[in-house]
């Protein structure tokens, strides 16, 4: 006799309601499981934006030229200057060696290695962020990838910090080395000196920052690379030359008008030895005047100072002849500046956002 096989126990059939619209947890689930790759490819896509950025920078020509052109402005300076010395430096107190050389060398620092040159190098390779991918066609393409415009600009900012940061520590390196070279002091000197090197730098990576998002700006606004290049060369002009014009030219109105104000060079200038002082900063006469004839730093007095120079007692530290103008405290003017260029950078990013860059 043959025993029955067990039959399969029957569930009833139940239909789960539905919401028209909703989509199918499946499908959801499955897109959530898409999104970690999504932004790996973000990631990923600005990484290739920032090395190909660098790369590009860091050709052989361009890095060939930054050198050379950091080294010939601080050796004619430091010839020039050795030669009006009454003495050899390496024959005097190490202090006042210490204090000469690194006055020397934050002289021409400001003025052309973190100064003109920088502001040259760093304007030019900004000011095509975006401009320069619109005009080449390929902003449409790197539209088409799955990255927003805005990690485009800043992928391509971070390869053109980390470049320019490079350059320009072997830029003031040199700077360093060629007056210590040129006064032929002892290494000792080179190593006390070597410190000052770190406020420098640092004051150096901030203007790599600004004139960055600065000129980025104006890469987004404005794609006729002429016009950028004008207002570079004018900044530099308003910056380095315009201020001793006025100081010269209206010597009784400069602070009656506060004409301090709108000069960009008086205003760098004092941050600039704001990064300095506390890190002992002792500035030499020759120091405060030429600060205070170009930028007005300190008290200008168009007198001749060599005679104090040929007398002065270096074994008792040195006399500071000028007084700082103090015009407007160096916070301040850092404040301004920062806060102006994050307000470019937002509408700059912004603008960037909503542009078309078909047309």
């Amino acid at each position: 006799m043959e025993m029955p096989l067990p039959q399969p126990e029957k569930k009833p059939l139940t239909i789960e309601p539905t919401i028209i619209g909703e989509k199918p947890k499946k499908i959801k689930e499955k897109k959530e499981t898409e999104k970690l790759p999504r932004d790996n490819k973000v990631y990923f896509g600005m990484f290739m934006i920032f090395k190909k950025t660098f790369i590009e920078m860091f050709g052989a020509t361009r890095v060939i030229v930054y050198v050379i052109l950091s080294i010939i402005f601080p050796f004619i300076f430091s010839n020039v200057t050795a030669e009006n010395l009454i003495v050899p430096l390496s024959d005097l107190n190490i202090n006042f060696q210490v204090t000469t050389i690194v006055s020397h060398f934050a002289f021409y620092a400001f003025f052309w290695n973190a100064g003109i040159l920088l502001f040259l190098f760093c304007g030019l390779s900004a000011s095509t962020f975006i401009s320069g991918e619109e005009n080449s066609g390929t902003l449409i393409f790197l539209m088409t990838k799955p990255i927003r415009r805005s990690t485009i600009f800043f992928g391509k900012f971070v390869g053109y910090f980390v470049n320019m940061a490079i350059l320009q520590l072997f830029s003031l390196f040199l700077g360093l080395v060629i007056p210590c070279t040129v006064f032929q002091v002892s290494f000792d000197v080179f190593l006390q000196s070597l410190l000052y090197l770190v406020p420098i730098y640092l004051y150096a990576l901030m203007m790599i920052a600004i004139i960055g998002f600065i000129m980025g700006f104006m890469s987004i606004i404005n794609k006729k690379v002429v016009i950028n290049v004008v207002f570079i060369m004018l900044a530099i002009i308003v910056i380095y030359f315009v201020g001793i014009l006025l100081r010269l030219a209206l010597p009784g109105y400069y602070e009656t008008w506060s004409l301090y104000i709108i000069d960009l060079g008086y205003n760098l200038s004092t941050i600039f030895i704001l990064f300095l002082k506390p890190f002992g900063f002792q500035p030499t006469p020759f120091f405060q005047q030429n600060f205070g004839l170009f930028f007005g730093t300190y008290v200008n007095q168009f007198t001749d100072i060599s005679a104090f120079l040929g007398a002065n007692d270096v074994e008792n530290n040195l006399t500071f002849l000028l007084a700082e103008t103090n015009y407007i405290h160096p916070l301040i003017s850092l404040t301004v500046l920062i806060v102006i260029t994050i307000v470019l950078l937002v509408i700059g990013i912004v603008v960037l956002e909503r542009k078309d860059v078909g047309g």
